[in-house]
């Protein structure tokens, strides 16, 4: 009998969850900046990463109104830093509270 890296169980639940790596959540978190750039990393910020879909919070419905128009390039900067196919859609949503 051989014995498993706990991590690697928890990595094979979470993928039928269909939720993503924690190492790719986990930098979303903390290089947002870097990997979003201009105008997303002032205006909006990561909320969950699941099946390719990336959930993001925007300051204002306003700021959501403009992004919403800027995904393509997001989508091309999320390929580059995180790995083409990781995330295939961007969603929106407006913070309950502007920050």
């Amino acid at each position: 009998m051989s014995l498993e890296p706990i991590s690697n169980a928890v990595e094979t639940l979470l993928k039928s969850w269909g939720m993503a790596d924690p190492g790719v959540s986990t930098r979303l978190v903390r290089e947002w900046s870097q990997i979003s750039g201009e105008p997303w990393n002032t205006r909006s910020r990561p909320l969950r990463l699941r099946n390719g879909e990336l959930v993001l919070e925007v300051a204002t419905a306003a700021e959501l109104s403009v992004l919403r128009y800027r995904t393509g390039e997001l989508l091309a900067q999320l390929d580059q830093h995180l790995g083409e196919g990781v995330v295939d859609v961007v969603r929106l949503k407006a913070a309950r509270k502007p920050f």
